[in-house]
């Protein structure tokens, strides 16, 4: 009963960690066939983990409709709630990519197909929902702002990108069709809001300082929202051959580009997030939590990003990048992951007062 009424959905960001790790070694540039049948097992483990969480979630649901409410009340762990989808998509993805080698093609594109349409609408939720509730229902300042606040908002990219996936698999040409324009409205859902939010938390960096050290790995998610939006765009780029060839030059070429400003940037914050990362971990001040994961699905996502421009352009620094980016992901993911494991008890059995607690500062530490 206590694990129960004790999870809360930042559990999911170990889905999204696990799953976009399975993703990118599958499709590294170059990978072995072992490096594809590890990674076909990780997505494996990945969907039982995933799957065990959404139990999870669904019987605190039925057992504990009270404390459900108040998370998403909650200013912190109700961000949490867009890490649901995000840790699907990696699960949807696969069914695309190592799916047809052990179910067929038709089987599990079909099934692919039917997850991602579940999916978008649990992703849709976050994004109008979450950020409705801040405006009305919880007590945020800009001085207690962090990069969390991106959370509810990344969804709709990470599906628009996920679309772009499943887009190849589908032989309905109006369907493509209306996919390929929900695609660019999803991408648009999320980058250009997430756009105003990175401005707004550069501004909040500047004036108030450092996040505190429980929220000290956050800022790598500015790393997701901009990897997965190289990725939509480059889905879109891909894609439009398929939907509009004759168009296909104009929009593969502006969707390139805008890409490559997107994936600059995202190179300025994955700079700021290292330097902010050390900074802690030299003052010993780094404790232990959940939030940890934000090490994993941003810099798996800007990877992927990074290995679909090395496709589209050949130019050797995407590659290399791809590739370093891919062994610093394995490397995250051993570290946290084994953490994980080693902090399992207290962060499956929280104390009864912790699980009555509700005021902000005890919603941080939780993370």
């Amino acid at each position: 009963m206590r694990l129960v009424k004790g999870f809360t959905p930042n559990w999911f960001t170990a889905g999204m960690g696990t799953g976009i790790l399975a993703l990118d070694a599958f499709l590294l540039p170059g990978a072995t066939s072992w490096l594809k049948m590890g990674a076909t097992a990780l997505w494996i483990l990945n969907m039982a983990l995933v799957a065990g969480l959404l139990i999870l979630m669904g019987l605190r649901a039925l057992i504990d409709a009270k404390g459900v409410r108040r998370l998403f009340t909650d200013p912190v762990q109700s961000m949490f709630f867009g890490a649901v989808p995000m840790a699907m998509t990696t699960v949807v993805n696969g069914f695309f990519d190592m799916g047809p080698r052990l179910m067929g093609a038709t089987t599990a594109d079909h099934v692919g197909s039917w997850l991602w349409v579940a999916n978008a609408v649990v992703a849709l939720a976050s994004v109008f929902i979450i950020p409705f509730l801040m405006f009305i229902k919880h007590d945020h300042a800009l001085s207690r702002m962090t990069a969390v606040w991106l959370m509810p908002i990344v969804p709709a990219e990470v599906v628009a990108a996920s679309s772009g996936v499943m887009l190849p698999h589908i032989s309905n040409i109006a369907l493509q069709q209306d996919l390929f324009v929900g695609t660019i409205v999803l991408w648009a859902f999320s980058v250009p809001m997430a756009f105003l939010l990175l401005g707004t938390l550069f501004l909040r960096l500047t004036l108030h300082k450092l996040p505190p050290k429980e929220m000290a790995i956050s800022t790598w998610i500015t790393l997701g929202t901009l990897g997965t939006g190289v990725m939509g765009l480059m889905m879109v780029a891909q894609d439009s051959r398929i939907v509009v060839p004759s168009l296909a030059s104009s929009i593969s070429g502006a969707a390139v580009l805008a890409a490559l400003i997107l994936w600059g940037l995202g190179v300025w914050w994955l700079v700021q997030s290292l330097l902010m990362t050390v900074y802690y971990a030299l003052k010993r001040s780094l404790p232990f939590n959940l939030g940890w994961w934000g090490l994993t699905f941003p810099l798996g996502v800007f990877g992927a990003g990074t290995d679909l421009l090395d496709r589209a352009l050949g130019t050797s620094i995407f590659g290399w990048a791809a590739v370093t980016f891919f062994v610093m992901l394995a490397l995250f993911w051993i570290l946290v992951a084994g953490r994980t494991l080693g902090h399992l008890g207290q962060l499956t059995y929280p104390r009864p007062a912790e699980m009555e607690s509700h005021d902000e500062e005890d919603s941080e530490m939780a993370i």
